[in-house]
């Protein structure tokens, strides 16, 4: 009797184990990497005197089966400054869709630090009520695509994605444009500037108080 109850123990242990293997991940996340951090690039245009582009690490990769999420974090001036963009996977099936929707992402204070770098690069008066936004969606046409849909050769032969995004609100007036470059196996993303006179739009549509 005894040893028929240790093989029945025995079984059940066996048979909890088989049942922990089976189970399947619930996380999205199809896959993960992490690279160093390095410090800040400033393009601030010297040949046309009026650049403030910037280039950051991207530190992590994240991928889904729709999605790409980015974290950017580089040092500056003894602080980190960063934050999180998620695009797409898919591509625009014709030019009606070329508009496309991403997410950027606050990571805390690196986060606010970029806004308050940005701020100074841009000329804007300092505000450190400022914030990174917490979560924003932002429609963007990825040129290469829109390139493509024209007929046109890419203008790179690498592996960026160039973005152009906009900041859509509902004075037209305050709506401004950037432009959002990544290279995931450089591992970096640029901010560069459509036109100067988008500076202070910007900063407003990428910070709430």
């Amino acid at each position: 009797m005894t040893r028929l109850v240790l093989l029945i123990f025995i079984a059940s242990i066996f048979s909890c184990n088989n049942s922990t293997n089976l189970k399947t991940s619930t996380d999205p996340i199809a896959s993960r990497d992490t690279f160093p951090a390095k410090e800040l690039l400033i393009d601030k245009g010297d040949d046309e005197g009026w650049g403030a582009d910037i280039r950051l690490s991207i530190t992590e990769v994240s991928k889904t089966d729709s999605s790409i999420s980015y974290f950017a974090n580089s040092l500056y001036e003894t602080k980190n400054l960063g934050f999180k963009i998620t695009v797409p996977t898919a591509s625009p099936n014709n030019e009606k869709e070329l508009a496309q929707v991403l997410t950027i992402q606050s990571s805390g204070n690196i986060s606010d630090n970029l806004v308050q770098t940005l701020s100074k690069l841009y000329k804007q008066k300092a505000d450190t009520s400022l914030h990174f936004v917490p979560s924003k969606k932002i429609t963007f046409i990825d040129l290469n695509e829109f390139r493509k849909q024209l007929g046109a050769e890419p203008s790179n032969k690498d592996s960026t994605k160039e973005m152009k995004v906009f900041f859509e609100t509902k004075n037209p007036d305050d709506a401004a444009e950037l432009y959002i470059n990544i290279n995931e196996a450089e591992h970096w993303i640029e901010i560069k500037e459509k036109d100067d006179s988008y500076r202070e739009l910007v900063i407003k549509g990428l910070t709430t108080k």
